[in-house]
């Protein structure tokens, strides 16, 4: 299939031009040398916005369920077989791909607090006697440590508790952490914690990341590899399965999801849209990532029997995909024959085995043609979205410094070239005059700059207002939701098939709170999260409205004096059109998101002493009751009823802390909120906009000392100085013709 660059023509275009801006910036600063203040200010702009051409990423988010096809769509699209299956459901890593001359891989291990953080709360989900008289975090680097490790779960009684299917993460994460131990230690224990792979090592990426005892200790994966496309800032992640028991990976790829621009959500069509499928798309729409998403039904195509088949198919899926939006964007084909197709044809040897699936497949010429159709199609599709994206991009700001200098050295060179036959006396009343006019301008930015500063302090306070009321633990939007979701939490005590063994306990307690625990934090991941996520999104609006209503009328005014500004430029003998000024467009860093939700629940040492206490306190009481009821002839409580109430106090306990823990944690997350999310977003776009206003000016203004000094030089320089600003005028109007005309293709971009 045919490569397609447009994708990346624009930024490249920019690239361009800025480099033969850099070169005219050269020839008047070694023409004026005393005007060499303006020549410094436009390489700053040109610097700054190079700067942000190669800083700048889209980041593109392969998503969906365990097994729908997410690294084989990523191999597809790259023409090689890099990405190997997931490690596992303990795995929450999400692997990043971006473009580079030469195949590089970057693998980050966890830290050491980090590792035994998890193994200590993994731990505390076992009912080990050996862990009763634990005062000290257990350390993964201590040989005593390990060795406790092993005798805990040696004691775990596997088919009473794995068949309760929630010990089980826990169990594989602790195997898998001593396991993976003695094939890493010589790495983690030299205090290496990142893996720089190149070449023919890459095949040490692929051995880490499919083992699952090595990948438990990774928490990143950049690879780097050569893109068949021009692709340069563009970043694909692959995320983990939506549909992981573990809500922390859901957690994860949300986060990641704040920073994407695109969506590409990959279905089986051997399994179609499941549950999981339905909740993860429903949080992609409250994340108003709906309308950058692309569906791609994965097609199996040894599964359908005909064309018709393969069409039932899609029209319930469509179906199913409209109860989120009408006419979602669905594409049908295989990523598996869209990789080997494109492996032969770069010459890879194929297995045995995948050239007769080719084989077969070309077989059923109507199904087979229909998807490499509909590969194509999509392959269009996504690049024109990831166009648009930059086009908007280079619209909210890049585009318009660039071309601000272009025409502040054409005015500039063009105002030079007309006063290099006048005196210096001229040159002065001419600059006079200019300085005239500028102060209205400066007077107006200072007053807009002032406004700005007063405009900050009254959003930061509103601001402050409203987060304190959203999340108000009595009457505000998530705090009464959480305690009411706890209170209301009930454990049916039934299911954990209780015995008359007392030592039955403690494995009821812990398998007890492991339960609370998932159900929990599954409700924090996917509501009270998205709640949170769909008020800073409105926050958002509001600031935008809110600046734009503050700004807009004295832009009117920076505008009036410009004008004026310009009309004294066309009394100089050089006419040009006025620029517009208008504000930035909202931008949000993609560095700069807001932070998640989280709990960190752990069920303690004291907890669990207090939960033996009471136990034992029951026993005394319940010896002493039973002594009255020998005496008055009533029946005694089994041992189950004893176990039973004990277990039922130990959960009241349980919630009682976590509400005091979840209280804390709300107060501090809203402080969070406020101090590293929404006062910093509030200073960086304000002094984002005004240093675009002060650049744009400082762009345009012309600057005369050093024609001053050129003056008063012998005049047979003079002629040659004016032959080169001919040229110099000449090579910029092309470059604004270019630029001009690069800012009309994005701007029909956006609108397609």
């Amino acid at each position: 299939m045919e490569q397609d660059s447009s994708d990346n023509g624009h930024k490249e275009a920019l690239r361009q031009q800025i480099q033969t801006l850099r070169a005219l910036v050269i020839e008047l600063a070694s023409l004026f040398p005393g005007g060499k203040a303006q020549a410094e200010h436009w390489f700053k702009v040109l610097e700054t916005v190079s700067a942000h051409l190669d800083e700048d990423r889209c980041r593109v988010a392969m998503v969906g369920t365990v097994k729908s096809g997410k690294s084989t769509l990523i191999n597809a699209l790259l023409g090689q077989d890099v990405l190997k299956r997931g490690a596992g459901i303990i795995t929450a890593m999400i692997t990043r791909i971006e473009p580079g001359s030469e195949p590089r891989a970057c693998l980050v291990f966890k830290d050491w607090e980090e590792i035994n953080g998890e193994i200590n709360r993994a731990l505390s989900f076992f009912p080990s006697p050996l862990l009763l008289d634990r005062q000290t975090p257990v350390d993964l680097r201590r040989p005593e440590d390990r060795q406790l490790i092993t005798q805990v779960l040696n004691q775990v009684e596997k088919d009473r508790l794995l068949s309760q299917d929630n010990l089980d993460q826990n169990y594989v994460l602790l195997t898998s952490y001593l396991e993976g131990y003695g094939q890493l230690k010589d790495k983690l224990e030299a205090g290496q914690q990142r893996l720089e792979l190149t070449n023919a090592e890459l095949a040490i990426h692929q051995q880490l990341v499919s083992n699952e005892t090595e990948a438990v200790f990774l928490k990143d994966v950049l690879l780097t590899l050569p893109f068949p496309w021009p692709a340069s800032g563009l970043e694909l992640g692959d995320c983990q399965g939506s549909d992981s028991p573990i809500p922390q990976h859901l957690a994860q790829v949300q986060n990641y999801l704040l920073k994407t621009d695109l969506v590409l959500y990959v279905i089986s069509s051997r399994v179609g849209l499941r549950q999981a499928d339905y909740r993860f798309l429903s949080d992609i729409k409250r994340m108003r990532l709906w309308e950058q998403t692309l569906f791609i039904l994965n097609l199996d195509l040894g599964e359908h029997e005909n064309r018709s088949d393969l069409e039932r198919l899609l029209a319930r899926l469509r179906r199913e995909l409209a109860v989120f939006q009408s006419k979602a964007p669905l594409f049908a084909f295989s990523a598996l024959d869209l990789l080997l197709l494109r492996l032969q044809a770069r010459g890879v040897p194929l297995a045995p085995r995948d050239q007769g699936k080719l084989a077969i497949w070309e077989q059923d010429a109507e199904i087979t043609s229909f998807s490499r159709q509909e590969a194509e199609r999509f392959e269009k599709t996504w690049r024109r979205l990831l166009s648009s994206r930059q086009s908007r991009w280079l619209l909210g700001g890049s585009l318009a410094q660039v071309l601000a200098v272009a025409q502040g050295i054409r005015e500039n060179a063009n105002l030079q070239y007309d006063l290099l036959g006048q005196d210096v006396e001229a040159i002065q009343q001419a600059e006079a005059r200019l300085a005239q006019r500028r102060q209205p301008l400066e007077g107006v930015l200072h007053s807009l700059s002032q406004t700005l500063q007063g405009t900050v302090q009254n959003l930061k306070q509103r601001l402050r207002g409203q987060i304190d009321s959203f999340f108000d633990t009595r009457y505000g939007e998530v705090g009464p939701a959480i305690f009411h979701y706890i209170e209301q939490y009930r454990e049916e005590l039934d299911r954990l098939e209780l015995s008359d063994n007392l030592s039955a306990f403690m494995p009821a307690l812990y398998l007890l709170y492991q339960d609370f625990q998932q159900h929990l934090l599954t409700f924090l991941t996917e509501e009270i999260n998205l709640r949170i996520l769909e008020f800073v999104r409105h926050q958002e609006e509001w600031l935008a409205a809110e600046l734009a209503t503050a700004v807009n009328p004295l832009l009117v005014s920076l505008q009036d004096a410009l004008s004026l500004y310009y009309q004294e430029m066309a009394s100089l003998g050089v006419p040009a059109p006025v620029p517009s000024l208008s504000t930035a467009a909202w931008s949000r860093p993609a560095e700069l998101q807001p932070p998640l939700f989280t709990l960190e629940l752990t069920l303690g040492w004291k907890l669990r002493g207090e939960a033996l206490l009471r136990l034992g306190a029951n026993l005394v009481t319940q010896t002493l009751a039973r002594l009255k009821r020998l005496w008055r002839k009533t029946p005694n409580p089994t041992k189950r009823e004893r176990l039973r109430q004990s277990l039922s106090e130990a959960l009241s306990r349980i919630k009682n802390q976590t509400l005091e823990e979840t209280q804390r944690s709300l107060l501090d997350y809203a402080e969070r909120l406020k101090f590293r999310y929404f006062f910093v977003l509030v200073d960086q776009v304000v002094r984002e906009q005004e240093a675009g206003w002060q650049t744009a000016l400082k762009s345009l203004l012309v600057d005369l000392d050093g024609l001053k000094e050129a003056i008063q030089q012998q005049e047979d320089y003079k002629a040659d100085w004016r032959r080169r600003l001919q040229g110099v005028i000449a090579q910029d109007q092309q470059i604004e013709t270019a630029l001009i005309d690069l800012r009309e293709a994005a701007e029909r971009e956006t609108l397609s």
